[in-house]
């Protein structure tokens, strides 16, 4: 779900601009650098309707929920923080009772648990539908029109994802790949990296290696080049994400195939910086509320975002005697710890002495 809140907030505005002033063509592009060029000095200076002012409450939201209080210093300035994002959320709600984005986040954030939450989304999945149906039929201008079938569409494609992801949580594999699919279904170019989840998902409900291959023959749409924006390193687009390299690894180690366990684990270590340090620690990083969050595609952030969404995964095995689970087989995997141990050797270096020695990347 690795939407950007504040490129769609511009976006929308935008566009409301163009509408209200009747601009067409609609790729106008000095109207639309003027717009840039006003939002990032006010974005309040393009706000100027009900529905602006509650989009863009969510993206204060967002940006408050998602980026900053994972990073918060204490416990005091998250309280506030979280307490001022909830209230922005309400607001958007009573401004505009049909922006399911507000409703989502606010659900997630009152809601006592997860499965509550993953409650409220299917009760509501058909109403989120239906106003989305009724919008592109009762747009009747090209401005409208535009809306409908391009940011009118996206709440509804989170709101499938956000079943995905959190049923995944939730331990609900079958319901996390059926939401997952509906998504692919729906957006096939799968704006939402819905896919993602749903190879997690199989892994947990035990599909082969050949049912990924399959996945990804039938949603190839979703594994096309994406856009600029969000396309992947040049030595990173040639690998599976670590989504999939992951599922790939747990596949395998449930299959007993050590060896393509650590094929796959070797590959992630190629391809993500720092991937050893990632891989021992397997931290865990708060699910976002608006979508996934975005970092950077091959960075160091990616694959730690992977693992944490993974954890369903790395818990295969824990509790069984003769079995200590994935997360310790990978982490005290040679692979691993000889990564780890030639990190330490370069940061105990001297700076003068790094790279001699003929040695290249590993």
């Amino acid at each position: 779900m690795a939407y950007d809140p504040i490129q769609e907030d511009c976006l929308r505005l935008i566009l409301g601009a163009m509408q209200r002033e009747r601009i067409y063509p609609i790729e106008n592009a000095p109207f639309i650098e003027s717009c840039l060029q006003k939002y990032n000095r006010d974005p309040a200076s393009l706000v100027a309707t009900d529905r602006d002012r509650s989009f863009h409450l969510v993206t204060l939201a967002t940006e408050t929920i998602d980026y900053r209080l994972p990073f918060a210093q204490d416990d005091e300035t998250a309280d506030r923080e979280a307490a001022e994002a909830e209230a922005q959320l309400r607001e958007a709600c009573e401004l505009d009772p049909g922006n399911w984005d507000a409703k989502r986040m606010l659900a997630a954030v009152e809601a006592e648990t997860n499965d509550a939450y993953v409650g409220y989304l299917i009760d509501y999945r058909a109403e989120v539908e239906a106003d989305l149906e009724r919008m592109v039929s009762s747009a009747h201008d090209v401005y409208a029109r535009e809306f409908a079938n391009g940011f009118g569409k996206r709440p509804y494609v989170r709101w499938l994802a956000a079943i995905a992801a959190r049923a995944l949580v939730a331990g609900q594999y079958r319901l996390a790949l059926d939401a997952a699919e509906d998504c692919l279904a729906f957006a096939p170019d799968d704006p939402a990296d819905v896919r993602l989840t749903a190879v997690l998902a199989m892994a947990k409900l035990e599909c082969t290696r050949d049912d990924l291959r399959r996945f990804r023959q039938k949603h190839a749409a979703a594994y096309r080049s994406p856009a600029p924006a969000r396309r992947r390193h040049h030595l990173a687009e040639k690998t599976s994400d670590a989504w999939e390299l992951l599922a790939e690894l747990a596949i395998a180690y449930h299959e007993l195939d050590f060896a393509g366990a650590t094929r796959a684990l070797r590959s992630i270590l190629q391809t993500y910086p720092h991937a050893a340090e990632a891989l021992y620690f397997q931290a865990e990083f708060p699910d976002g509320v608006f979508g996934r969050v975005n970092v950077v595609p091959g960075s160091e952030d990616e694959l730690v975002l992977a693992i944490s969404e993974a954890t369903p995964l790395l818990q295969e095995g824990l509790g069984a005697p003769d079995n200590a689970g994935l997360a310790v087989w990978i982490a005290t995997h040679e692979l691993v710890e000889g990564d780890l141990q030639e990190s330490a050797k370069r940061q105990r270096a001297p700076h003068g002495a790094r790279g001699m020695g003929g040695g290249g990347e590993n």
